[in-house]
């Protein structure tokens, strides 16, 4: 995989291909990612078309970034909420005590890893527990396990604190286990493992 740092600094010099390749690479990401939040697909294609617009014409005055994912992920997150906001749909998802902007994980199917049986008690296990489970825990077991963030950069995106950062996941992963159980979680992360393997969730 080419080096992502290098395609950020030639598109900051206004190189086209190395733009495109960002875009291609990550607006299929960001899109899923807003979904979690809303189920509006024109405000989601909306904001990551106004994103990559904006970095566009905006390119000459951006930085040099550690982590081109988490510099879009940041800037995608903080554009819906001002989006949803003016649109009066939820309170700011950066409130951390606000549990009424929708934030789901879907598990998809199409797998071979368990039997169906098994793998269909673990799903429904896993939806019970989702469901318990506050949208910034729903939100924090996205960024670490399906998008493979750091705790520095989910805190960075989530707007928290690196120490609070681990407090949630970990009231998280609490959670997880109150509802699925220790074997259960193993396979549910192996699932996960095999579905990141195999390129389902980069879809």
């Amino acid at each position: 995989m080419e080096d992502e740092s290098q395609w950020w600094e030639m598109f900051r010099m206004g190189d086209e291909t190395s733009f495109k390749r960002i875009f291609e690479r990550y607006q299929s990401l960001l899109f899923n990612y807003g979904y979690k939040f809303t189920q509006d697909e024109n405000l989601i294609d909306d904001c990551v078309q106004e994103l990559f617009v904006k970095l566009w014409y905006n390119r000459e005055t951006l930085g040099a970034t550690a982590s081109v994912k988490n510099y879009l992920f940041k800037s995608f997150r903080r554009m819906l909420s001002r989006k949803l906001e003016r649109a009066n749909r939820f309170f700011s998802i950066n409130t951390l005590t606000s549990e009424k902007l929708p934030f789901d994980i879907e598990l998809p199917v199409d797998v071979d890893l368990m039997r169906k049986e098994r793998l269909a008690e673990i799903q429904q296990q896993l939806a019970l527990a989702l469901d318990k489970m506050s949208p910034r825990q729903r939100e924090i077991i996205h960024l670490r396990y399906f998008e493979e963030m750091t705790y520095e950069e989910i805190a960075d995106v989530m707007g928290l604190s690196v120490k609070d950062t681990y407090k949630l996941f970990y009231r998280a992963m609490d959670s997880l286990r109150k509802y699925i159980g220790k074997v259960n979680l193993l396979a549910l992360l192996a699932l996960i493992g095999h579905l990141k393997a195999t390129n389902i969730l980069k879809s």
